[in-house]
């Protein structure tokens, strides 16, 4: 469902077209929620199936073909505020990195490291995507209130501060896993202190 509410929110603030939906995954929500054209426009036509959305034809810019906008209906209107009102579930983690580490025992050292390395460098690219997207004009230009501004600063806010915990977490490990095998060993069979 929540591609599909995804969507709904993002037509519940202007009407729009399949490709004007794909640039406002990419321009604001992608860096927790992602989504392919062709998953989009498959949503599209199920929501119009489903009586959520209606499309108008709309001139092309010259030589390009006319494009479909689509736009809420009530009943999608109301299928997103049902949405937005279920409770939530904690969030379930899937994370192959964590997966890797498990199984990476037999791998060499500076080859873990190189994965752990790689992981850091988008890390920190990903951080700055989401820097970037603090004061972005693009994405605050469709708030239609305060409220709306506050609560997409906060879910901007969230992607730094999981960034910043992941690329903590991945300098710890490498500096871990670079120490020497005797230094691991001893602190893995330390007894707990007595309180």
């Amino acid at each position: 469902m929540s591609l599909r509410a995804a969507i709904l929110g993002f037509l519940e603030l202007e009407p729009a077209s399949g490709y004007t939906l794909q640039q406002r995954f990419d321009g604001s929500v992608s860096g927790f929620w992602t989504a392919t054209q062709s998953q989009i426009y498959r949503e599209l036509h199920a929501l119009e199936r489903d009586g959520l959305v209606v499309w108008r034809e709309e001139a092309g810019e010259p030589g390009k073909p006319a494009r479909k906008v689509y736009t809420n209906t009530t009943k999608g209107r109301d299928a997103l505020d049902a949405w937005l009102l279920e409770p939530l579930e904690p969030l379930q983690l899937r994370h192959p990195l964590l997966l890797k580490l498990v199984f990476s025992a037999e791998v060499a050292p500076a080859a873990l490291d190189d994965l752990l390395g790689r992981y850091q460098h988008g890390l920190t690219e990903l951080r700055i995507d989401y820097a970037a997207r603090v004061g972005s004009p693009e994405i605050f230009s469709l708030a239609r209130s305060p409220r709306e501004v506050a609560l997409w600063e906060l879910s901007i806010d969230h992607g730094l501060a999981w960034v910043d915990m992941e690329l903590a977490w991945v300098k710890k490990a490498r500096r871990r896993l670079l120490e020497p095998a005797a230094k691991r060993v001893a602190r893995a069979t330390r007894k707990p202190r007595r309180k």
